[in-house]
C-alpha cells in the first residue's frame, strides 16, 4: 500500500500540482511524512519535470538532426569516430553531474545570479552531451 501511495504521489505532482496538494492531505500522514508547508514546492516540481522533459526532447531532436545531416553531408563515419563522440557525450553528462553545486551555494529563494549560472552550465552540459550521444547513434557508420 505504501509503495502505491508513493507512486501515486509522483504521478499526481507530474499531472497536476493542484491535485497533488489535495492528495497530500491524506497521503502524507499515511506515509509517515509531513505535508508541505506551502504550495510552491509542488508547482516547482511539476514545472521542473515538464521543463526537463522539454529540454531532453529538444536535445534528442537536435542530436538526431545533426547526426542525420552530418551523415548526408560528410557521409558515413568510422566506428572509431562514433566511439569518440560517445565518449565525449558521456564525458559531458558526467561532468555536468559532478560539477553542479547545490546546498553549498543555495540561498533561501534560489534566485541569485550564481545559482542561475550554476543551473545554466549544468543544463547546457547535459543538453550538449545528450545531443552528441544521439548524433553518434544516428550518424551512419562505414
Amino acid at each position: 500500500m505504501r509503495t502505491w501511495l508513493k507512486i501515486k504521489a509522483c504521478l499526481m505532482v507530474i499531472v497536476s500540482a493542484q491535485h497533488f496538494l489535495k492528495f497530500q492531505e491524506t497521503a502524507a500522514p499515511a506515509l509517515g511524512v509531513t505535508k508541505a508547508t506551502n504550495d510552491k514546492g509542488a508547482h516547482t516540481v511539476h514545472r521542473a519535470f515538464w521543463l526537463s522533459f522539454l529540454l531532453v526532447l529538444i536535445s534528442v531532436i537536435v542530436g538526431a538532426v545533426a547526426g542525420a545531416t552530418a551523415g548526408d553531408i560528410l557521409g558515413p563515419v568510422s566506428s572509431r569516430s562514433i566511439s569518440v563522440m560517445q565518449v565525449l557525450g558521456a564525458l559531458l553528462l558526467l561532468w555536468g553531474t559532478l560539477f553542479v553545486r547545490g546546498w553549498d551555494i543555495q540561498t533561501y529563494r534560489g534566485t541569485t545570479l550564481i545559482e542561475r549560472v550554476n543551473q545554466w552550465i549544468y543544463r547546457s552540459l547535459y543538453c550538449i552531451g545528450t545531443a552528441v550521444l544521439v548524433a553518434s547513434v544516428v550518424w551512419p557508420q562505414r
